[in-house]
């Protein structure tokens, strides 16, 4: 038996950049990607951006699909929301080209009242996109659920067909599979530790392996994608209700504010690591920034009880948020802090000048909450998966000296602080990290190893 099946999944609570890792395997010129497969739904976006920084959004159609010789699949794990579908499929159709992509003919299609129906059950936190809904119907028999049909070059396949065209390239020792991951471990419905805040299906590489009808057997490789941060989304929907969406396990709530300093500073974000600043808070100041936030952000800071909160009661750490996220809503994302005094960390930056490196989610568009590395469930999330290699994504938020670095590991300099977590962190799991991701680009990465492994045959 063949094994050629390399799954690309995320070790953490999503966001981890499972797509820049699949892009830059895809694009290998030393890697014949003969398919990808994905059992994706839209309530998870992965986003590629090109090595000249054009940014792609996918939902349910591979990512591979920025190799033009790669066949795509759309497995039965997958839900199709047709308004969105439509609209991926047009932006990524330069690369599509007239390529088929091969959709099972158990691919549901998500309806407003699938969204409406989360809308008012759902209060565990949810992008309320309909996935969970579709998934109880399609459980159900549900005799109103539809099927996708077929879309201009997106064709619909008996089971059949549609694994007798898999496995054409399973069965050929030339080619790798590709099986794309979504979601994240930490949001896994049974074995995250986060229920009930998690998402609708089960997280892993033996799921995407059931889901796409293929064997054990055929694996030849896991490769976890992490961030020394991991990421929730906000407590606060887009239409201003409050829910609480999970912690990170034992791993502390974080701010951005910490990040960027941290990783300017050259050191590991910590409770009160602001206050070791000179600060310069002012009830003027405070005023300012509260007159510039709006409802969301006060939401996002201080919960739906904001009114209530005086002045005297606003932290350091909460007015730097505060003045970071004034200056985010100007679309300012290097700005000159007048509340704390900051060494001079380059002299291509201005004094006091903080480098904003906060995200929004891919789908709601919403800020994420960041928190420290639960070491604990890293450790679970191997040992369910076993990974081959971890991918370290978003490396610059550990030191902004990174940030967009190419190159070999052997080119750089690592100093003590960063050699000890490398050190910790494959001591704790057991599994060596191969690249570091520096940034959102196609080829943003310092690679330690070759990421794929040759084709075996038992």
């Amino acid at each position: 038996m063949i094994k050629n099946v390399i799954s690309v999944i995320d070790g953490a609570a999503g966001s981890c950049g499972k797509a820049k890792v699949v892009g830059e395997i895809a694009l290998d010129k030393e890697v014949n990607l003969g398919a990808s497969i994905t059992n994706c739904m839209p309530n998870a976006g992965h986003t590629f951006v090109s090595d000249k920084g054009e940014k792609i959004v996918f939902r349910n159609i591979p990512v591979s699909c920025v190799n033009p010789k790669t066949e795509l699949f759309i497995g039965p794990g997958s839900a199709i929301d047709m308004e969105i579908f439509k609209d991926e499929y047009n932006k990524v159709s330069k690369y599509l080209g007239d390529r088929k992509i091969y959709v099972h003919e158990l691919v549901p299609l998500i309806e407003e009242r699938h969204k409406q129906y989360e809308r008012e059950h759902v209060k565990s936190g949810s992008t309320f996109k309909g996935c969970g809904a579709i998934s109880k119907d399609k459980i159900m028999r549900d005799s109103e659920l539809n099927f996708f049909k077929t879309y201009k070059q997106a064709i619909r396949c008996s089971n059949e067909e549609w694994l007798d065209r898999l496995y054409s390239h399973l069965d050929n020792d030339y080619e790798y599979v590709m099986l794309e991951g979504a979601q994240g471990c930490d949001l896994s419905l049974n074995h995250s530790g986060n229920y009930p805040y998690v998402t609708s299906r089960n997280v892993s590489t033996m799921q995407l392996l059931a889901d796409s009808g293929i064997s054990s057997e055929r694996l030849l490789q896991t490769i976890m994608v992490i961030r020394p941060f991991p990421i929730r989304i906000s407590n606060v929907t887009k239409a201003g209700d409050v829910i609480y969406t999970g912690d990170y396990g034992r791993g502390e709530e974080l701010t951005w504010t910490q990040i960027n300093l941290a990783s300017m500073y050259g050191q590991y974000p910590f409770n009160g690591d602001v206050l070791c600043y000179k600060n310069h808070m002012r009830e003027r100041k405070i005023k300012k920034y509260l007159g510039h936030s709006s409802e969301t952000t006060l939401l996002q800071l201080f919960g739906k009880d904001y009114r209530k909160k005086k002045i005297s009661d606003i932290t350091l750490l909460q007015a730097l948020e505060l003045e970071r996220l004034m200056y985010k809503t100007r679309g300012f994302f290097e700005y000159e802090t007048s509340l704390i005094d900051l060494p001079m960390y380059s002299s291509e930056f201005s004094s006091n000048v903080i480098i904003d490196q906060s995200e929004k989610t891919s789908v709601t568009q919403m800020e994420r909450r960041v928190f420290d590395l639960d070491i604990e469930k890293l450790k679970r999330n191997c040992m369910i998966n076993t990974p081959s290699y971890l991918y370290l994504n978003f490396f610059q938020h550990l030191d902004y000296e990174y940030y967009e670095q190419k190159g070999n590991f052997d080119d750089f300099y690592f100093n003590r602080y960063i050699r000890n977590y490398f050190d910790w962190l494959e001591d704790k799991t057991g599994v060596e990290v191969a690249a570091l991701g520096t940034g959102m680009k196609n080829g943003d990465r310092i690679l330690k190893r070759k990421l794929v492994k040759e084709i075996r045959k038992n």
